[in-house]
């Protein structure tokens, strides 16, 4: 009888204190964002899309198509084909499949040249179609995210912008 007493007197004591926090939470303001209209910052650690980075002396990709960070991708999910040779070395392709990226950063990490970041700040990346999210290297290229000497207004006026979609055809059914 009296394990018992103790039972409710302790469930009723938990009921209290439960209680308690759900009105301290009550009377504190909301931390809402009206999503569409007004989008949180990201930290700098955030991942989110791949981006070729440029040279700001010369206005060139940093990338040599050293085939590192396709190397080291567990999913494979880049591809780069390279021509020229020593310092003339460049991509002449490079792919990234973001359907198949599961933004470890390894690329980003075993890069010698730094020539690819995760961070644009744009967190929505999303496709109506699987060939949405494959992005090519026009669409990677930094001049798209990031402010060059020649055009910083670009970037202060526009929010990054994603490759367009028009061109692919709706799912068939």
């Amino acid at each position: 009888m009296i394990a018992y007493l103790r039972d409710v007197c302790l469930g009723f004591l938990s009921i209290l204190v439960s209680m308690g926090v759900t009105l301290r939470h009550l009377f504190t303001p909301a931390i809402t964002v009206q999503y569409p209209k007004e989008r949180r910052r990201l930290p700098l650690r955030s991942l989110s899309r791949h981006v070729l980075t440029i040279d700001l002396a010369t206005g060139k990709l940093k990338c040599t198509a050293c085939d590192a960070c396709a190397k080291i991708c567990p999913t494979r999910c880049i591809t780069i084909l390279g021509a020229g040779k020593g310092k003339e070395r460049h991509p002449v392709e490079f792919v990234i499949d973001h359907n198949l990226c599961m933004y470890c950063n390894l690329c980003v990490e075993v890069c010698p040249f730094d020539a690819i970041t995760m961070w644009t700040g744009d967190f929505e990346i999303g496709a109506f179609n699987r060939l949405g999210l494959v992005f090519d290297q026009t669409a990677l290229h930094a001049d798209r995210f990031y402010p060059t000497p020649e055009t910083p207004q670009l970037i202060e006026a526009a929010p990054p912008q994603k490759p367009e979609l028009a061109e692919a055809a709706p799912p068939q059914k």
